[in-house]
């Protein structure tokens, strides 16, 4: 059974690795730059909010009339303020330019309008600092802020003032009847008396959430295009790195791949390296490998026990029974003989003796083929080789070929001269001649044989081409088995053995050849040798 398996397994395992850090770096790229997109939007509105809460302490009501002090900054570091009245008129500041001034105010809203963060915040005056002159009862300033949060003061009314003629209760009542207010809405926070330029002051605060000033609003501006600047930054870099990033992935995945594949590559090599050797002796050892590797190459040496084992099992058997069958076969060709030499035979009888020494002719020649076959099998592709003149060999066979011909069949010969090649030259003059002889037993009468022998690249080619019947596709892939025979019954009539074919092909792997074919049923068929 033939697995499909498509990519290799290195190459899989890298598109997959190139894929899996690509999607795995993006999405850190995303990560950080959402994760610094909120730290970012965090730091905006904290810097945002600080800068107008120290707007918010620069304003405030001084003797009944606003006051917005020279410190508070209109524009400071990026940011702009702009401080509105109650029903939404601009008191001061101005705006970035391009910002859309129409946004509606909400209070503490920290939001991002085109490309802008803005901060609403509404400043209510509810703190309340009287100064009031402790002999007269005089009001000498009074101040109204802002205020979020404030302590009430555990405070005794009941107590005069150095050098005062008012009491600190009279104090207090002064200063929230001149605000306006009910004393009973008010919280007192802290009184105080002093001495100012030698008079008696007392200082009264108070706090209060029935206002007696309307609200104001404060809004600050910034410009937003710290992150949209390095989002940009980043897609440009992106899209200028991202083929590179995914090379240098692909050669690291590569790396790693055929780092973790070693054990693999080992077996691959070892298994192969048995396989070109032709020799079923040699074992498959990955010292110190993966279980699961150790496991498979176990298992391809036990197959390849049981292959030595069959196959030593098989030549066993080819020799011995070659061996046993030669002394029989020799005992007929020699009493055909004689009958034969007998001249008191009669004619019937000479017709079945010649039949006999026929059959014992062409078993004689299938004894000797397997003993051939067997004895190459049994050096274990050790021959000895010598460099010989491969076209002067080519030639001879040709020659020999074209002096047993009874079919009339033209010999073309395109053989380049001097071409010499390391061989045992009984092998490959067995190799040649019996491709020759195969072309001619399978061409028709009158048609031709054409014999090749190139040498290009380094390759020496050997090609032998007829015009006869051609071999189907679903035959070609077997007929370097032994004994197959396409035309079984024309075979056994011409004496074919099947081991023409398969001895020329243990012949090429022993020399380090490549053999094939070429052929179509009808048209004919070329063999190529390639050394």
């Amino acid at each position: 059974m033939k697995l499909k398996i498509g990519r290799s397994i290195s190459s899989r395992l890298n598109i997959w690795y190139t894929v899996l850090m690509c999607v795995l770096s993006v999405g850190l790229i995303i990560s950080v730059v959402a994760v610094a997109r909120m730290a970012e939007n965090s730091e905006a509105q904290q810097n945002l909010v600080r800068s107008v809460e120290r707007n918010i302490d620069e304003i405030e009501v001084e003797n009944g009339l606003l006051d917005i002090e020279s410190d508070f900054a209109y524009r400071n570091s990026g940011i702009y303020a702009v401080v509105y009245s109650s029903d939404g008129k601009i008191l001061g500041g101005e705006y970035p330019e391009g910002f859309d001034e129409n946004i509606a105010l909400e209070v503490e809203r920290f939001d991002k309008f085109d490309g802008y963060y803005i901060y609403d915040t509404k400043v209510e005056f509810t703190k309340y600092d009287y100064k009031i002159d402790g002999e007269s009862g005089e009001i000498i300033s009074s101040e109204v802020e802002g205020a979020d949060f404030y302590t009430p003061g555990n405070v005794n009314l009941d107590f005069y003032g150095d050098d005062c003629d008012i009491s600190c209760r009279e104090a207090f009542d002064i200063a929230v009847r001149e605000s306006g207010l009910d004393p009973e809405t008010t919280d007192i926070i802290n009184v105080k008396s002093y001495e100012y330029n030698d008079d008696p002051v007392y200082e009264v605060e108070f706090y209060s959430d029935c206002k007696a000033f309307d609200d104001i609003w404060v809004r600050g501006v910034a410009k937003a295009d710290g992150m949209d600047g390095i989002w940009a930054v980043l897609v440009r870099l992106a899209l200028v790195l991202l083929p590179i990033y995914i090379i240098v992935c692909s050669l690291v995945g590569r790396f790693i791949t055929k780092k973790a594949l070693t054990p693999v590559t080992l077996l691959s090599e070892a298994v192969e390296e048995t396989h070109s050797a032709n020799d079923l002796t040699k074992r498959v050892d990955i010292a110190d490998g993966d279980p699961l590797i150790s496991g498979l190459a176990d298992n391809f040496n036990e197959m390849f026990s049981r292959l030595q084992l069959s196959f030593d099992s098989e030549r066993q058997f080819s020799g011995d029974v070659s061996h046993e069958l030669r002394t029989p076969t020799a005992v007929i060709l020699a009493e055909c003989e004689y009958q034969l030499s007998r001249e008191e035979l009669d004619e019937e009888d000479k017709e079945g003796f010649e039949g006999i020494q026929k059959q014992a002719e062409s078993m004689k020649k299938l004894i000797s083929q397997l003993l051939e076959i067997t004895k190459m099998e049994q050096n274990g592709g050790q021959i000895p080789m010598e460099e010989e003149d491969f076209s002067m060999l080519v030639n001879a066979v040709c020659d020999d070929a074209e002096s047993v011909d009874s079919k009339g069949i033209t010999l073309i010969r395109d053989i380049d001269e001097g071409i010499m090649m390391n061989m045992e030259i009984l092998l490959i003059t067995r190799l040649v001649s019996n491709l020759i002889s195969n072309a001619y037993h399978y061409s028709k009468e009158g048609s031709q044989v054409t014999v090749s022998l190139k040498k290009a690249q380094g390759k020496i080619r050997l090609t032998v081409a007829d015009k006869g019947i051609g071999i189907a596709k679903e035959h070609i892939d077997k007929i370097w088995n032994r004994f197959y025979r396409v035309d079984k019954a024309r075979c056994r009539e011409e004496g074919c053995s099947g081991l023409g074919l398969p001895m020329v092909k243990q012949i090429a792997v022993l020399h380090g050849a490549e053999v094939s074919i070429e052929s179509e049923v009808g048209v004919g068929s070329s063999f190529i040798v390639e050394f």
